[in-house]
């Protein structure tokens, strides 16, 4: 009589509905595993694509996997028969549009055979698809730790202690005996929460790999957790049964717990919300739901939970970004929009600010993608224009002004609005890249030590006239608090430099401003993008914007309380900035003619009669061209 198959060490459950540009990669990453000792349950949830023929051919003739194929049940269905199918005394769930590491599988089971612990979870990387990556621990309010590589024990006995941890089947190993006769929860969403509530009942503690082990795809087409849908409001049964468990089983702190996770999964939800409408009716049920509760939003548990989303439960919008959009190449305003796309919080409208039928036509175009976005008419050229408008048109507390072609980081205006809604303050700036790609950044303030900056970002501050003056004109990396910009009567300059006027304005006028250490934003430096600023860069550009912004400043009583030699050191930064714009043919030459302008234009202005500190790292052709004229009064 032949010997019984030996059943394997883990059973992989993983559920497949149409991801035929994802599953063969998933399947490969699991052949991959050092750990070869595996049974692979791959359940074909009725795909209408041909993802079953592509992970049949991934498969090939590997004995592990078993390929089972049913009618549409959703995930939680598939995870289920996957269960009852599953012949191992370790379970574990991989998402087929997901990856793991080589050593996933074998280093989640050493943990818990070491330790003879319940189950085990790991880090996450979240990959997307332009290439690019960033690692999670899968830990609410402490992402970073996800590097080291140890495994800790953290404890279950209260339910504060449950809440931290990601709720998801994927990212863990579970013994068999854990989950027993627990299934998830069929025909609804988010069944992931309560499965692992239900286990964490189970268990009083969780064992922690500190490596993004997990690797997962973010921003798929298609995406449950990034479906702008009405099944959204799905979440608020899931949480009324996660609430009665909390309340039955025996540990601490439930009430706090479930008011701490409720603010989390409803903020959750709201990040793939786009349609005005349906986030707005989300938003209401939302209130709706904790004041029934008697639950309060609180968000400052974990930073990655938005407090503008409790601002905007209350009806008030609370951002509003504006792109000036004059036409022309298109890609650039595809960029912009693009990147807000990725952007999960704050709510926000997109203002495009059109002044001709061709740029109205093009912005119409694209914004159909965009259910947030608005496009404008307004009569007058230029991006001050633009701007102007949108601040007349618009209605978030806070707003950005964003040239076309240049991108907000994933985080960016997360971070922004909830510091600016904390600490109430009324202008920030970030740092930001030049370019859209590479690795050259700029403070966004022109500072030398280190030790100026540092504290600028710890808290909210005032700008000092020394320090407004410091301050970069570029308009993409601001904030500003709408309301501060009216009643201060706050506008863009005109001509090239038309985020200097603002910028430094602001600087001088905020009662409280915060700084962003940490790069929110791409700033392109193609032509196509330096172009929307003045057509040509002709050096008379600079000029005018600059002589603009003397009047507009002395006009104002604003001039006075900036330090001696102000206007020169703003010249020779305009200086400085043209000449790195100078492209080929003749490069030289073009240089030539831009410093026999420029010092033309500085000695009218009386700019080279003293010797007043420039930028710091000011290169010296630009140092030596602006004191011409003090130099040679020094001579006998």
């Amino acid at each position: 009589m032949p010997s019984p198959t030996p059943k394997p060490l883990i059973s992989v459950i993983l559920p497949v509905y149409n991801v035929k540009d994802h599953v063969a990669a998933c399947i490969r990453s699991l052949q991959a595993q050092d750990l070869c000792d595996f049974e692979a349950l791959v359940i074909d949830d009725g795909s209408t694509d041909n993802s079953a023929d592509v992970a049949r051919k991934a498969i090939a003739q590997d004995p592990r996997f078993r390929l089972v194929q049913q009618s549409n049940k959703g995930l939680s269905g598939a995870r289920n028969t996957g269960l009852d199918l599953a012949q191992a005394d370790y379970i574990a769930f991989l998402d087929s549009d997901d990856q793991l590491a080589p050593d996933y599988l074998s280093q989640l089971w050493q943990a818990l055979e070491d330790t003879g612990a319940d189950w085990v979870s790991c880090g996450i990387r979240f990959c997307f698809p332009d290439g690019s990556h960033s690692d999670h621990s899968a830990i609410h309010g402490q992402a970073a730790r996800h590097s080291s590589g140890q495994c800790r024990t953290y404890p279950l006995t209260t339910w504060q202690q449950a809440i931290v941890h990601f709720p998801s089947a994927w990212n863990k190993l579970y013994r068999r005996s854990l989950i027993a006769d627990l299934r998830f929860r069929e025909g609804t969403w988010f069944e992931d929460h309560e499965f692992y509530y239900q286990a964490a009942a189970r268990s009083d503690h969780l064992l922690h790999i500190e490596a993004p082990l997990y690797l997962q795809t973010r921003a798929r087409e298609g995406q449950i957790t990034g479906s702008d849908s009405d099944r959204v409001f799905e979440q608020f049964p899931v949480l009324d049964r996660i609430k009665a468990l909390m309340a039955t089983a025996p540990r601490a702190d439930a009430d706090a717990a479930f008011e701490q996770i409720a603010s989390r999964l409803l903020f959750e939800r709201s990040t793939a919300l786009r349609a005005p409408e349906r986030r707005a009716r989300y938003a209401d049920a939302c209130i709706r739901y904790l004041d029934r509760h008697g639950l309060r939003y609180c968000p400052d548990w974990d930073p990655h939970i938005s407090a503008a989303w409790g601002l905007e439960m209350t009806g008030t919008l609370p951002l509003s970004v504006v792109l000036p959009w004059s036409g022309g190449d298109t890609d650039l305003l595809k960029i912009s929009l693009n990147a807000l796309a990725q952007q999960g919080a704050p709510g926000r409208e997109i203002l495009i600010l059109c002044n001709s039928q061709q740029a109205e036509t093009q912005a119409s175009l694209l914004a159909a993608d965009h259910p947030e976005a608005r496009v404008l008419r307004h009569a007058e050229a230029g991006i001050a224009a633009a701007c102007a408008a949108g601040l007349s048109a618009a209605r978030g507390r806070y707003i950005n002004f964003l040239v076309p072609g240049d991108a907000l980081g994933e985080m960016a205006l997360h971070d922004w609005v909830d510091g600016m809604l904390t600490a109430e303050a009324d202008f920030a700036v970030s740092a930001y890249r030049l370019g859209l790609e590479g690795e050259t950044y700029h403070a966004a303030i022109y500072c030398d030590d280190a030790q100026i900056l540092q504290p600028l970002a710890a808290a909210d501050f005032t700008y000092s006239p020394e320090l407004a003056l410091a301050l970069d004109g570029q308009i993409s990396p601001k904030l500003y608090r709408r309301s501060f910009l009216i009643e201060a009567g706050l506008g863009f300059g005109i001509g090239a430099l038309p985020g200097w006027q603002l910028a430094l304005e602001a600087a001088l006028l905020a009662p409280k401003a915060l700084y962003f250490s940490q790069s929110g934003c791409d700033v392109n430096q193609s032509d196509a993008a330096l172009a929307q600023y003045a057509p040509g860069r002709a050096a008379a550009a600079f000029v005018r914007s600059l002589d603009q912004l003397t009047a507009r400043l002395q006009a104002a009583g604003l001039s006075s309380k900036l330090p001696q030699g102000w206007q020169r050191r703003l010249f020779a930064r305009a200086l400085r900035q043209r000449m790195a714009q100078i492209r080929a043919p003749l490069p030289r030459l073009k240089l030539g003619l831009l410093c026999l302008t420029a010092v033309w234009a500085a000695l009218r202005r009386g700019l080279t009669r003293t010797q007043s500190p420039l930028d710091p790292g000011e290169g010296q052709r630009i140092a030596t061209l602006l004191s011409i004229e003090a130099q040679l009064r020094r001579r006998p």
